[in-house]
Order: structure tokens, then sequence, then C-alpha cells
């Protein structure tokens, strides 16, 4: 009996290891890059009330759900014209910071929501400071919600693209 029962265990175990090997693995978390020397940039995820479901989308996909969303984009706008249209003016055609209404990008991955967001995390070159202490991750999502449509009032550009090439 003894036998019967190891060997069922073993029979068991094997099965269950097979198992784990069809099951496919969680999809890849975005990999947040500085936008000046492309190395890993750490961006946890908030532990409070922060931690909104956008945010969580946001981390898992880059994707950002704010966008074409009118309630999420109107605060964006107010955080907008509070953070970002002094430099870049109102309607986003640059000033001291780059217009976003054209195809040239300082880094070229803020063509997609994750590079805006790692410049708006980390900063960049010039008086293009860190939001991170000044800006949730879920305003900031919010501000590139209004940064797209003011491309998109602008007839500019594609659709923002989810991720950077290459991920």
């Amino acid at each position: 009996m003894k036998t019967t029962a190891a060997a069922f265990a073993a029979f068991a175990a094997f099965a269950a290891a097979l198992l784990a090997l069809a099951t496919p693995a969680p999809a890849a978390a975005v990999e947040f890059r500085h936008p000046l020397d492309d190395k890993p940039l750490d961006v946890p995820l908030p532990l409070d009330e922060a931690r909104t479901e956008a945010v969580e989308t946001f981390h898992k996909t880059g994707e950002n759900p704010y966008i074409g969303n009118a309630q999420a984009t109107e605060e964006g706008a107010t955080l907008y014209a509070e953070n970002c249209a002094a430099c870049h003016m109102p309607e986003g055609s640059g000033g001291m910071g780059p217009s976003f209404l054209d195809e040239q990008w300082n880094y070229p991955r803020n063509k997609t929501a994750v590079g805006q967001f790692e410049v708006l995390w980390a900063g960049a070159t010039g008086a293009m400071q860190s939001f991170k202490d000044r800006l949730s991750q879920d305003d900031m999502l919010k501000v590139i919600a209004q940064i797209a449509d003011l491309r998109r009032q602008a007839g500019v550009g594609e659709e923002m693209a989810k991720q950077p090439e290459g991920e």
C-alpha cells in the first residue's frame, strides 16, 4: 500500500509540475526607464489612496486609461494649467519647454504615455524638473491625457502608442 501511495504522490507532483509549465506567465509589467540615460527607473506603485485602478493598469500595461476619458482629461487640463502651461503654453505649442503639437520628441520614448510619464516622474534636461513629489501618479496620467487631447484638438499625430517600441 505504501508503494502505491508513494507512486501516486510522485505522479501527482509530476502532473502539477507539468501543469505549472503549461500555465502562461503573467504579462510583464512596464519597465520604466530614465529619459536621460535609459537606465531602469524605480517607480513603485503607491501604497495609499493614490493607488488607483488607472495607476495599476498603467503599471501593468503601459496604457493610460484616462486618454479619451472626458472627466479625467478635464481634471488633467486643470493640472496642466497649474503645472505645465507656463513652459509648454496653454495649447501645448511650446515656449521654454518643447511643443507637444509636432512629431519632434526630445526623447524617442516621449511619443508614448510611458515615455511622457517617465519625464514627469524623473525630469529631463533644461528646466524640466521631476514632478514625482508634486503630482501623484494618478494626476500624472491625467496630465498625459490632457496632452493627448491637445494633440487631438490640433490634429497632430496618431493615437498615442501604449508602449515604447521594442517592449
